[in-house]
């Protein structure tokens, strides 16, 4: 009997320390970060990028995203890691339509080689900042979800896609856009 009482005391501190070992990290990483949708005055956007019409496992505008940061971190462009996900009823189940670029801080006198040039302009627009670690962060349709919700409650409609910028730093911000 003492035996099985030792190894349930130390089955019961392993499973606390393991416990407390989870919240730490999960706190470090900024899981307990709350977050807020704000209401934001209109912007005039220019993206420079390439649009993408695929299953959401397709690799092509991972890669291109890649390619944007490289050239964002070698000082190549002026600008903002940006992934524009526009919501349609037309596409096929699995599939995304995506325009993945960068958002120019400062003119450009020339486009490089394979970027489409787009210009975006909102009026209101409905923003959630997370400066957390990407393992703790809300998934995209729960965002989107929230910013939907806070839209709606203010009495606006959004437009059919969410524009999302992702700084070097690693934080992210995601936009609605109202119609």
């Amino acid at each position: 009997m003492n035996i099985s009482r030792t190894r349930g005391v130390y089955i019961t501190l392993i499973i606390v320390f393991v416990g407390i070992i989870i919240t730490s990290v999960y706190a470090l990483l900024g899981g307990f970060e709350e977050v807020h949708v704000y209401q934001m005055e209109p912007v005039e956007r220019t993206v420079i990028g390439r649009s993408f019409y695929s299953h959401y496992t397709d690799e092509a505008p991972v890669d291109f995203g890649r390619k944007c940061r490289e050239m964002l971190e070698n000082g190549d462009v002026e600008g903002t890691l940006t992934r524009i996900t526009f919501q349609s009823d037309t596409l096929a189940q699995n599939h995304l339509h995506q325009f993945v670029g960068i958002t120019l801080s400062t003119e450009m006198a020339e486009v490089p080689t394979g970027f489409e040039v787009r210009e975006f302009s909102s009026k209101e627009r409905f923003a959630v900042f997370l400066s957390m670690h990407v393992l703790v962060q809300p998934r995209p349709h729960t965002i989107e979800a929230m910013i939907r919700d806070k839209a709606s409650a203010d009495g606006y409609q959004l437009r059919d896609y969410f524009y999302e910028l992702r700084y070097l730093d690693n934080s992210l911000s995601v936009e609605g856009w109202v119609e």
